[in-house]
């Protein structure tokens, strides 16, 4: 099939064109849940404070990655202004990567309602500027896949099927499941394959829409609306399956996470801390 998506100004192609609400700290993650509404996607998230050593800057690296994702077509940054990841640096940094942002915080607005009117405003802006570019043609080439266990039975088949199709897979450095989603959307991937072990539930995800695939055939009959895909089958087919699903997804058909609203965003701890 001919892929489609949004093309931004560094080249690469977007698969969605969310206008995202990011909390620089679990304190704003409630505001601006409320200024995101339905038509904008917030990132809730318990993290920005209490943090120290390397998960405050994996959180504020992971945030500006996000943010910059090309399935983004603009931010509006919620900070409250004594956190640890500030609003200001944060989006300082998402605009020097090349993506549009705003930024408010609770404690410059005059709180927190104030801040929810001000973000209403400015997420109008960034939807009425999203809804003016539409989607154009783009290749397999420029499809970045993300798997997020690179011990599922059908992987090095998708590996092998990716490649032949000039497609770029990646896989996470450590971790697997809904932890590394973050990570692989930093690193890329506009289109997550989620591997649901027995007994597993399906995630979504804030930014990439995520093709999940059931490893058990009774969890997959139990929640056929909840899963993407089954894996029985050849390894082979399951891996065309895979493919053909994520090139759909990738073009604009809804995966089985964002048809229930599900986006869910977690980052893998890298130290003990506060």
């Amino acid at each position: 099939m001919t892929l489609s998506g949004y093309a931004r100004p560094d080249g690469t192609i977007g698969a969605r064109n969310h206008v995202l609400v990011l909390p620089s700290v679990v304190c704003s993650a409630h505001v601006a849940e409320r200024i995101a509404g339905t038509d904008a996607v917030a990132i809730g998230h318990p993290h920005g404070c209490g943090q120290v050593g390397a998960d405050a800057i994996h959180a504020a690296e992971v945030f500006a990655g996000i943010a910059a994702h090309p399935n983004v077509a603009g931010v509006l940054v919620v900070g409250l202004g004594c956190e640890t990841v500030q609003g200001t640096e944060l989006a300082a940094e998402i605009g020097a990567r090349g993506q549009l942002v705003e930024l408010l915080t609770v404690q410059g607005s005059g709180g927190s309602a104030r801040t929810v009117e001000r973000g209403r405003t400015v997420v109008g802006q960034l939807l009425a500027r999203a809804a003016s570019q539409h989607r154009t043609a783009a290749g397999d080439d420029q499809l970045v896949l993300g798997l997020d266990d690179s011990a599922a039975p059908f992987a090095p088949v998708l590996r092998d099927a990716a490649t032949a199709a000039r497609m770029r897979l990646v896989e996470p450095h450590a971790g697997t499941g809904p932890q590394v989603h973050a990570d692989l959307a930093v690193r890329g991937a506009q289109v997550i394959v989620s591997w649901c072990p027995p007994g597993e539930a399906p995630r979504g995800f804030a930014v990439c829409p995520v093709v999940a695939v059931a490893a058990d055939a009774d969890d997959f009959a139990a929640m056929p609306d909840d899963f993407d895909l089954g894996s029985d089958g050849p390894l082979d087919a399951v891996a065309a399956r895979i493919l053909a699903s994520a090139r759909a997804v990738f073009s604009g058909e809804p995966s089985a996470a964002e048809r229930r609203g599900a986006h869910e965003f977690e980052l893998r701890r890298l130290t003990r801390s506060m």
